[in-house]
């Protein structure tokens, strides 16, 4: 596929995350019925799957030969074995709200997140949070934006300078998780941590500088196709915890401005 075409997936994934962020915008405080997936904090609604059915229409319609991963239709599949029964060629992996329980709960922080892949490598990303009208996309060799205006991931070179970010699995969120010992670890190392409950957008944060680094634990394609590609373009780096490349079916993710890396990396190992 050349540049022109790849183009013109970005403005397509652009055009979609917009219509699907005017009908979450919509539904705020009109939620519908509220499901209880893996447990109390792990939870989907209504508008998630209209915001699906959206997406889904719209890519369908025009790309009828491209495929479809999303996080409401993967069944009884892990993501890793829903995405590799993909196969190769051009999908779309997508997020129809990511960071549903700030969605609940009114929080501004949460969003559409699509990411387009080819031969299961991200090629384009677009999340956006329709409550405060961010915009953030990627093409893979063009740069990281916001709004249309580059973006670059911070400047700091020390963990003690670096405020960070962290989620839970939904399943982990109880007493002694691994990832209270690793923040139990960090605590007074780093200038601070935050908790903000959607990894595309905390990814994003990371890009344009507002956080110098974020890890999480058994992510999803749908959690990261978009952002992590953000991430690379705007000059920060992603790996699992080892300090590998990060790739869509990882367990574990790792990001930041780069500098901090092998820093952060050691702050996190139990």
């Amino acid at each position: 596929m050349n540049h022109a075409n790849e183009e013109t997936l970005l403005q397509s994934a652009v055009a979609y995350a917009k219509q699907a962020g005017d009908l979450i915008r919509g539904r705020v405080g009109n939620l519908g019925d509220i499901q209880e997936k893996k447990n109390v904090s792990d939870l989907v609604t209504k508008v998630d799957m209209l915001s699906e059915s959206l997406l889904r229409s719209q890519i369908l319609k025009d790309y009828s030969d491209h495929w479809i991963l999303s996080e409401e239709d993967n069944g009884t599949l892990n993501s890793y074995e829903a995405l590799q029964k993909k196969g190769s060629g051009l999908g779309w992996i997508i997020d129809p709200i990511d960071g549903t329980t700030n969605f609940i709960h009114e929080v501004p922080h949460f969003a559409v997140s699509i990411g387009i892949v080819r031969d299961q490598e991200p090629i384009i990303g677009v999340v956006y949070n329709p409550l405060t009208e961010e915009l953030f996309h990627a093409r893979k060799h063009f740069g990281a934006f916001r709004n249309g205006a580059p973006i670059q991931a911070g400047k700091e070179t020390r963990l003690g300078e670096s405020l960070l970010a962290a989620g839970f699995q939904a399943e982990e969120w109880g007493p002694n998780s691994h990832l209270l010992k690793q923040m139990d670890k960090l605590a007074g190392n780093c200038r601070n941590l935050r908790m903000n409950g959607a990894a595309s957008l905390d990814l994003c944060w990371v890009a344009m500088g507002r956080l110098t680094g974020f890890w999480h634990s058994g992510l999803h394609p749908w959690d990261t196709s978009a952002g992590v590609l953000i991430v690379r373009e705007a000059g920060g780096q992603v790996t699992d915890h080892h300090g590998n490349a990060y790739q869509l079916h990882h367990d574990t993710l790792v990001a930041s401005n780069g500098n901090i890396h092998s820093e952060f990396l050691s702050g996190i190992q139990l």
